[in-house]
């Protein structure tokens, strides 16, 4: 039987994601302008040019954070509650802060030879994670969808409306030295809203005028537009109630439609036993709530994970299989491929590490490199 701890080898976890809820995410880098939206319509991230025919996908980063966060959440365990800041920052994010930064800066990795005793060994939670001068072994891939010749994506769109004008008996609950105040509020707010709305008509008609335009007519129409977004800003500012008009339109979001399907996987480079069984420790966790991106107020971005893990090596003739991984809202499941144990062994080895890391050798606060 596969033994994990005679040598480091790649570990691939892959399969598939399903979206039980939709799925979206707010990374203004991948906003665009088109017939489907202004450049502030929250796009999901595209395969290629940033446009509406080029295929989505869901940025993996989100499970690695995920990952991550999982993992920090196991080391304050060990420690009995609670770690320093210093500590989060690197575990979580890869970034050293305060005296840790100065000592990492001043340190270089030139002639450093990675031993098997040495930070990977005795920090596991670094080694998977990584920070700016020290690679990480976990890579997660991006969440492709398997089928882009039917819609996997749609636009949330919606109407914030003024909670008084829905449910009037919210009325009789305002104090009655307010009741004068609500009106004028609500009165204001239509009226702000129209002229608002008369302003972006005017905007959006100068900025398709701009596409056409000379140079001289660019600088009179740029001028035109930024008086009215100031007179816009201006009317906002003066009202007595909140800056944004209540009862509006709010232009969206994309987000992966419920029950599409996507391509997924991690990889984990160079992996023992107990890196092994610290990335299904934190997929147990993450599935408490598994929920990535934006939106949760929405109901949007709960997941599902189904994966075979394999790995290969020079020592092996072909690929093998440990077995499966399955990760959903309130439940987790691995099963071993028949006549192997790998999977569960090296949960159980991790949970064991997370309840009594000395016993391991394990220490969650080092992150020198030339630590040993």
């Amino acid at each position: 039987m596969l033994n994990l701890n005679n040598r480091r080898r790649a570990i691939y976890f892959r399969g598939y994601t399903t979206a039980v809820s939709a799925l979206a995410v707010n990374r203004p880098e991948d906003n665009f302008a088109s017939t489907t939206g202004s450049k502030d319509l929250q796009r999901l991230p595209r395969l290629g040019p940033k446009t509406d025919r080029s295929p989505v996908f869901f940025p993996g980063t989100q499970l690695r954070h995920l990952i991550r966060e999982a993992l920090l959440v196991g080391a304050c365990r060990a420690s009995g509650g609670k770690l320093p800041l210093q500590d989060h920052f690197m575990l979580m994010q890869g970034v050293p802060i305060g005296e840790l930064a100065k000592e990492l800066s001043s340190f270089s990795m030139d002639g450093v030879v990675e031993r098997e005793d040495g930070l990977r060994a005795k920090n596991p939670i670094i080694g998977l994670g990584g920070f700016w001068k020290f690679s990480g072994t976990l890579g997660v891939n991006d969440w492709i969808p398997e089928s882009q010749d039917e819609p996997c994506y749609y636009i949330h769109k919606k109407m914030r409306a003024m909670p008084f004008k829905r449910n009037e008996e919210l009325v009789r609950l305002v104090a009655d030295n307010d009741i004068e105040k609500l009106k004028r509020i609500m009165s204001e707010d239509m009226d702000i809203a129209r002229k608002a709305r008369d302003i972006d008509t005017q905007i959006k008609d100068l900025k398709k005028a701009y596409a056409t335009a000379s140079s001289a007519e660019k600088k009179n129409i740029g001028e035109q537009i930024s008086d009215l977004e100031a007179t816009k800003a201006h009317i906002k500012n003066s009202k007595e109630g909140a800056t944004e008009t209540l009862e509006r339109p709010v232009e969206g979001y994309e987000a992966i439609v419920p029950s599409t399907r996507m391509r997924s996987g991690i990889d984990i480079a160079r992996a023992n036993e107990m890196d092994l069984g610290f990335v299904l420790y934190a997929l147990r966790h993450i599935s408490l709530h598994p929920y990535v991106g934006g939106h949760y107020a929405d109901g949007k971005g709960e997941f599902a994970l189904d994966w075979t893990v394999r790995t290969w090596g020079d020592d092996l003739m072909e690929p093998v299989t440990l077995g499966t991984v399955k990760v959903s809202l309130l439940d987790f499941s691995i099963t071993d491929h028949p006549g192997s144990t790998v999977l569960s062994d090296a949960l159980r080895r991790a949970e064991d590490a997370f309840a009594n890391p000395q016993k391991h050798g394990l220490d969650f606060s080092v992150f020198n490199p030339s630590a040993r």
